[in-house]
């Protein structure tokens, strides 16, 4: 048997969009939540989003958002951007 292996890649904008969407969501509630902090106070924000449905609300998604002190907002867990072109 080969040795496991981790593979990551972009998804497509179209298949990504719901989720995307989503995360974009929920990083908008954490931003709102963090300008009510005083200016450079850090900060941790676990945001889950809910849909109704016909058994109750249920949990669609759960994400961390956190606030450094110079006010950026970053999602916990994202992988950094490839610049190496």
């Amino acid at each position: 048997m080969a040795d496991p292996v981790s593979l990551s890649v972009e998804a497509t904008p179209a298949a990504a969009a719901p989720i995307t969407g989503l995360i974009e969501e929920a990083g908008a509630v954490a931003a709102a939540h963090f300008e009510q902090l005083p200016d450079g106070e850090v900060g941790v924000a676990l945001v889950t989003l809910t849909a109704a449905t016909s058994y109750g609300s249920v949990p669609i998604g759960m994400w961390s958002f956190l606030r450094a002190a110079d006010g950026a907002v970053t999602l916990a867990g994202a992988l950094e951007a490839d610049t190496d072109g």
